[in-house]
């Protein structure tokens, strides 16, 4: 089915209404249907591929849930490679093909590539997670075959000021950022976290930090957790106004021109860009 191409600035919460959320169900490939935990969704198309984001949550009243909360599923990431970031909530992954284990916790960023089964378990009483899963037409070769795993509190030595070409503004510079993952398995996935404000470069920076951009989403579409700050899109052709706050999600649709304004002081957001062509 064919997925409707229309510019919009999509945007949630993480605690939207109780009719919003669903059973996740989904095929593995090895066990057949699976049901665990609830999932919400607030992104469900992207200009190209199939891209979808939104929430997802275990309990003790969530399916698959045990009375004490946890829960533990075999999980292979088969609609498409997937970011992740623990909002609340332990739990320990697991490569079934290596044994390789890792620990998990609030601010933990998670890298899926498409297919590779991990079994997770999840510690009670509760857990909650930002997701995006991307899947494009065009399989990379030698593309990433392994979990990574990152997290919110990591400072690399290597931020480096984000520079781009809007088509009809021209150079332009907004912030600063550093990359998670720099390719897909099936076309372009980018990820990684972007930073404005005080001191840090910008073409339009005022003193207390609010930066403000033209965007048009030239890399291709982009799916934000905002974790700092406010920021305001405008979009250019209606004049909408659109307010996030952090904790929000956001997303922003290739070749749509809207004006990005982060307030000052500062701001911070974990990003993820999405397209259905081979990175350049």
């Amino acid at each position: 089915m064919a997925q409707p191409q229309a510019h919009v600035v999509h945007g949630g919460v993480q605690c939207p209404s109780p009719d919003k959320w669903a059973p996740f169900e989904w095929e593995e490939p090895k066990y057949g249907k699976q049901v665990h935990g609830e999932v919400t969704v607030f992104r469900p198309f992207g200009a190209s591929g199939n891209l979808s984001a939104g929430f997802w949550r275990a309990g003790t009243t969530t399916p698959g849930g045990q009375p004490d909360g946890s829960n533990s599923l075999i999980y292979s990431s088969p609609l498409g490679d997937e970011t992740a970031c623990v909002i609340d909530g332990t739990a320990k992954l697991t490569v079934v093909a290596t044994g390789q284990s890792y620990q998990i916790e609030p601010g933990t960023v998670v890298s899926s590539p498409k297919g590779l089964e991990v079994k997770w378990e999840i510690d009670g009483p509760f857990f909650k997670k930002y997701w995006c899963i991307w899947n494009g037409t065009s399989p990379v070769s030698e593309s990433k075959s392994e979990l990574q795993i990152n997290h919110l509190a990591d400072n690399p030595k290597d931020w480096i000021e984000y520079h781009f070409t809007e088509p009809k503004e021209g150079p332009l510079v907004a912030g600063e950022l550093y990359f998670i993952c720099t390719k897909g398995s099936t076309g372009t996935m980018m990820s990684g976290i972007w930073r404005s404000g005080k001191g840090i470069a910008g073409s339009d920076c005022q003193p207390d930090g609010t930066m403000t951009t033209p965007y048009t989403g030239v890399l291709g579409d982009e799916t934000i957790l905002l974790l700092e700050g406010e920021v305001e899109v405008i979009e250019t052709e209606s004049g909408k106004k659109h307010n996030f706050k952090a904790g929000d999600v956001i997303g922003l649709t290739s070749g749509m021109h809207v004006t990005w304004r982060s307030k000052g002081p500062f701001s911070k957001k974990l990003w993820v860009i999405t397209r259905d062509e081979l990175p350049a």
